[in-house]
């Protein structure tokens, strides 16, 4: 039995119905900033290891003095948190806040 309303879609217009539907969630949460740092630069004496985690356009950043902070994501390069703006650099392992402080991301085992 055919029903009229039925329409079979080309398995092509389903294929772009899916990755349209799945990127942005992954984009969102792959983002290259996320990671465990240590402070290089104009940091406070401390024990604690600054980090920042993406969840979609959220950020959670942890200062070096182990304070927790709830930011958001401006790109996949950049975050807003503790009040000011981080850029991820060129090398994929710096973030430089607009205070000149700045983090190198720690190496992974």
């Amino acid at each position: 039995m055919d029903l009229p309303f039925r329409k079979i879609l080309p398995r092509s217009m389903i294929a772009l119905l899916l990755v349209t539907a799945v990127s942005p969630a992954s984009a969102q949460g792959n983002s290259s900033i996320s990671g465990d740092y240590v402070c290089a630069y104009g940091c406070r004496v401390t024990d604690a290891a600054p980090s920042v985690l993406i969840d979609g356009t959220a950020a959670t950043c942890t200062n070096e003095l182990g304070g927790i902070y709830h930011g958001k994501a401006l790109s996949d390069h950049s975050i807003y948190c503790f009040n000011k703006t981080g850029v991820l650099l060129k090398d994929g392992k710096t973030i430089q806040w607009d205070d000149g402080v700045i983090w190198k991301r720690l190496s992974r085992p």
